[in-house]
């Protein structure tokens, strides 16, 4: 099985040309293209090995019912890969940017800092290479530290809360290649927090799971709600992926094609090569 990176995130925004500037100007992410489809306004925004879709669904548009709580399953953050944490959450700062968490040295020996976009989407900057209390693959934790130090925030991750470990790498491994390069153990949390990391080509999902009670995900298809939309793939013969999805445990999204979501509610879209 190849592995399949994640290629792009979908984020559903209020203020198209607001989105844009803070993307591009506070995280230097760097716009392809723009697009009127379906009369929604959208844009490409890359960010190294994933590109981030904006799609204007309207100033009118009712809150998400998602929290920026961990314990809540499906979506949790997106990460990007950053050389200068502190400058950069210092400009954040001065531009008013509201912060979920302000930089702290974490574990794994990595330097952090959380942050919301405009319209409440839950960003992380990570500095260093991560060091794993548990290594499942050298040449993935060896193929991730050659990477060179980003000069600008690079895609690294979208983290997830799962119910069953196990069941959620069969599903990414089975389904689209991902393999598994290593744990954190988080052991004074009394909520019982580890956290798994899967990696294809670069790209990465972490996968968070506890042994509290967690709540189910509020996301469902068709929602016109502000925020993550889900994380796409591609594949030359999308229908084979969507059935190795779906064979592993994945569901289908109502009647979008190509749309899935994980046991855990998180959707994952699989589209042709281009």
């Amino acid at each position: 099985m190849p592995a399949h990176p994640i290629r792009y995130v979908d984020l559903n925004v209020r203020d198209l040309d607001r989105s844009v500037d803070f993307y591009t100007r506070l995280l230097d992410l760097t716009e392809d293209s723009r697009s009127n489809r379906d009369g929604r306004r959208r844009a490409a925004l890359s960010a190294g090995p994933a590109t981030l879709r904006l799609q204007e669904i309207g100033a009118t548009a009712p809150d998400s019912a998602w929290r920026a709580d961990d314990l809540q399953k499906g979506f949790r953050h997106i990460g990007f890969k950053v050389a200068d944490l502190d400058r950069r959450v210092a400009a954040l700062h001065d531009e008013g940017v509201r912060f979920h968490l302000e930089p702290l040295d974490a574990t794994g020996g990595v330097r952090i800092a959380f942050f919301f976009d405009p319209d409440g989407a839950l960003l992380e900057f990570i500095q260093g290479d991560l060091d794993y209390h548990k290594v499942w693959d050298e040449g993935l934790v060896a193929a991730e530290r050659a990477q060179p130090a980003p000069t600008t925030p690079r895609f690294d991750h979208v983290a997830v809360t799962v119910d069953r470990m196990p069941d959620t790498v069969d599903l990414y491994s089975s389904g689209l290649g991902f393999g598994v390069a290593g744990q954190l153990f988080h052991k004074s949390d009394p909520r019982g927090f580890e956290i798994t990391y899967l990696h294809a080509q670069g790209t990465v999902l972490e996968v968070f799971t506890y042994t509290a009670d967690k709540e189910e995900t509020p996301w469902q298809v068709g929602t016109e709600t502000p925020g993550f939309q889900g994380v796409a793939f591609v594949d030359p013969d999308p229908a084979a992926a969507i059935a190795r999805l779906t064979d592993a445990g994945a569901k289908p999204a109502g009647s979008v094609p190509g749309l899935v979501t994980d046991r855990d509610g998180f959707p994952v879209r699989v589209e042709a090569q281009r």
